[in-house]
């Protein structure tokens, strides 16, 4: 049943029939038409802050609109689970079984799936501006890189650039010795592997699901990331740029045939036209930067300290180059590097005089101390911050119950509940029910109330309800926690 559903769309696509239901508009002769529906596979969860979120939602409208309401791409966010690491090659693998007609991933998982093509994207230090990664998914070279993925049965709509990506830790990794056997989180790719082992660190496959607790618990010393989602207390070495990340939008190709010409030039202009309005629209590292300074540490590396980690990469070089189309598609990026205008200057150092002395950000405190009741409202002002001005908590009075390392949000269902751990100026907060766990640093006055922020990445729902407003305690725990 399950496979006929699959291919059920395609199916009716080829017969002349739309796909969709309700959201279906009206046609010329006042009769109702239901658009075609296409099912775009997404690893990540919706609002979370994934940087590609944006122009995920862009070529989505784009399609809409191009097409009159005759097309629509229906995102399924998180369509591969969050249970492994290996999400990104989940949704590629759903999308060639048409379980999905279209799908969003990253460049860097293709190597996971026996594509070259695109791991001139990921050779370490080459593309280390904007400028240069928007020109690189305009050029001829994206549509060759997009070419490689027709062995798979897929059909390579656009190459969308997104975020530099540098390590970030609980220590400055602004040279070889600081990776000298570090535990560095990465997304899974055979590229990215291969340069965090060259610089000697160790790399760790973590589910999204499992990473906050992996951290908190000093499993990881660090992660390949944007500023932007560097974790609090961490530093970001700003100037040691691994890649710019880049996302592949894919369609698979016995859907696509099943369209029509010109319901196929639809998707192809929208998609170029995300392309479009996100070079339009290009980030600044040193805004970045800021941000992320009322939170952590920005450090840059000298330039010599920059040789030697170019240096001790050339061996990810020789394994990239094996392949005649990587190397010439590298050559040509370092051509257009050498022809480019100057990149912006690199983010002001900032923050912390010294890294986070991680053993007494970590040193456990009684949570017996915390015992009380806490309340705080939730406001319309909290939830249109949060980026959910209609979230149906609004109005409500929270209520938390902290009991010798047991917490009870709520009036009294064990779905929310379970145990807390306080570390240093951290509160951390044990969810058997949804598999996770929520982080908070938190000030505390001389009444016992609390004022929490959430260490990111986490839920914005989660962000809302826990954290929009302090907790004011009002007594002693007034009810049993389970």
């Amino acid at each position: 049943m399950k496979r006929f559903l699959a291919i059920l769309p395609i199916a009716c696509l080829l017969a002349g029939c739309s796909l969709g239901g309700p959201d279906g508009g009206s046609d010329k002769a006042g009769g109702s038409a239901a658009p075609v529906v296409l099912r775009l596979a997404y690893p990540f969860n919706p609002r979370e802050g994934q940087p590609d979120e944006p122009a995920l939602r862009y070529f989505a409208s784009r399609v809409a609109k191009l097409s009159g309401g005759g097309m629509r791409v229906r995102i399924s966010f998180n369509a591969a689970g969050e249970d492994v690491p290996e999400i990104e090659a989940r949704v590629v693998r759903a999308v060639r079984r048409h379980d999905f007609e279209l799908g969003w991933v990253a460049t860097r998982v293709w190597d996971q799936v026996g594509v070259r093509s695109f791991q001139a994207l990921q050779a370490p230090f080459l593309i280390t501006d904007y400028d240069l990664l928007d020109r690189v998914a305009q050029s001829p070279l994206a549509d060759e890189m997009l070419a490689g993925l027709s062995g798979l049965g897929l059909y390579g709509l656009a190459v969308v650039p997104e975020l530099l990506r540098h390590p970030s830790g609980t220590r400055a990794f602004v040279s070889v010795d600081a990776f000298d056997g570090a535990r560095v989180r990465a997304v899974p790719s055979a590229a990215t592997d291969s340069l965090l082992q060259a610089l000697g660190a160790r790399p760790v496959h973590v589910s999204n699901g499992t990473l906050g607790a992996e951290i908190d618990r000093g499993h990881l010393d660090g992660a390949e990331l944007p500023t932007e989602r560097s974790r609090q207390n961490w530093t970001v070495a700003a100037n040691v740029t691994f890649f710019a990340k880049a996302n592949t939008v894919v369609a698979d190709k016995e859907a696509l045939d099943a369209l029509s010409a010109e319901q196929r030039d639809v998707l192809r202009a929208a998609a170029e036209q995300t392309v479009r309005h996100v070079v339009s629209h290009p980030p600044s590292e040193r805004v970045m930067a800021r941000r992320f300074c009322t939170m952590g540490q920005i450090v840059l590396a000298a330039p010599a300290q920059l040789m030697e980690l170019r240096r001790a990469a050339r061996p990810v070089y020789a394994q990239l180059e094996r392949d005649p189309r990587t190397r010439s598609l590298i050559a040509r990026i370092r051509a257009m590097k050498r022809s480019g205008r100057e990149a912006a200057p690199p983010a002001v150092p900032c923050g912390r005089a010294e890294p986070p002395d991680v053993e007494t950000a970590q040193r456990p405190r009684l949570p017996s101390s915390f015992d009380g009741t806490y309340r705080w409202r939730l406001t319309e002002e909290d939830a249109r911050r949060s980026g959910d001005p209609g979230d149906p908590d609004v109005g409500n009075v929270t209520t938390m119950t902290l009991q010798d390392g047991s917490w009870l949000l709520g009036g009294g269902d064990p779905h929310y509940s379970g145990t807390f751990e306080v570390k240093g100026n951290r509160l951390i907060f044990d969810w058997p029910a949804e598999g996770y766990v929520l982080t908070f640093t938190f000030t505390r006055d001389k009444s016992g109330s609390l004022d929490v922020k959430p260490v990111l990445p986490m839920d914005r729902g989660d962000q809302f309800v826990w954290a929009s407003e302090p907790w004011t305690r009002v007594g002693a725990p007034v009810r049993d926690v389970p």
